[in-house]
């Protein structure tokens, strides 16, 4: 009897509403609050999204520190990795870090430097599925190149990217650069100093190398790095003058 009734009703409002010039569109309105209802979907007018914020603010919040803590876990096990020569789990942790810090200079660096290591080790893949030597190298520089955008004088990056260049890349030219404004600020790093050395000789500046070569003599106090020093640096003067 009740069903009876409330359908009457119903027929009954809808017989009113048909009288009124709006009616297609209050009977619009209605059945799509209804339906809306019905199926949990989210709120359309200013009043419902203030009771929703007011209701699920804090689950916002609590969310919001999750991610914050995901990353940071992206981030710390990125540089681990790479401390532990682990170098494509280091990719793959800073690549998923830098989702969350896509201004860390610190993380293009770990990125960069994986893909270089992973660059020789696609050398010796024969199966022909995995990324070639030549994309790992471009990813590094890449990797280097934003780190620097971000960062102009990220050391780490400058002698990175100026290692990719002379001894993966062989392009020398680009590789001065980079090792010049590292050495800037480290004027006595030995490995660095080496570097810009080789890139020098590679560029075609003899003379330029062999005095690079005399800083490196003039610096290091490891023997063995002074010998080879000496010894490049007299094949370099047996070049020019011999």
């Amino acid at each position: 009897m009740k069903r009876i009734v409330t359908v009457l009703v119903v027929l009954g409002m809808l017989g009113a509403l048909s009288s009124c010039g709006n009616d297609d569109s209050l009977l619009s309105r209605m059945f799509d609050l209804e339906e809306r209802a019905a199926k949990n979907a989210p709120p359309s007018t200013v009043e419902e999204l203030k009771d929703g914020i007011a209701r699920y603010g804090k689950d916002v919040e609590q969310t919001v520190a999750a991610m914050e803590k995901v990353a940071m876990y992206w981030r710390l096990l990125a540089v681990r990795y790479m401390e532990q020569g682990l170098f494509g789990d280091a990719y793959d942790a800073g690549m998923k870090a830098l989702r969350h810090y896509p201004q860390s200079a610190g993380l293009y660096y770990i990125v960069g430097l994986s893909a270089a290591y992973l660059s020789r080790m696609a050398t010796s893949d024969v199966s022909g599925t995995a990324i070639t030597s030549q994309a790992w190298l471009s990813a590094a520089e890449g990797a280097y190149l934003q780190a620097l955008k971000v960062e102009p004088g990220h050391s780490k990056s400058l002698y990175g990217l100026a290692v990719l260049y002379t001894f993966e890349l062989e392009d020398h030219e680009a590789a001065i650069p980079p090792i010049e404004r590292f050495l800037e600020k480290e004027p006595r790093n030995v490995d660095a100093l080496f570097v810009y050395a080789r890139a020098l000789y590679g560029a075609g500046r003899l003379q330029d190398a062999a005095d690079a070569y005399d800083r490196v003599i003039n610096t290091t106090t490891i023997d063995e790095k002074k010998k080879q020093a000496v010894d490049n640096k007299k094949r370099i003067l047996d070049e020019l003058y011999g």
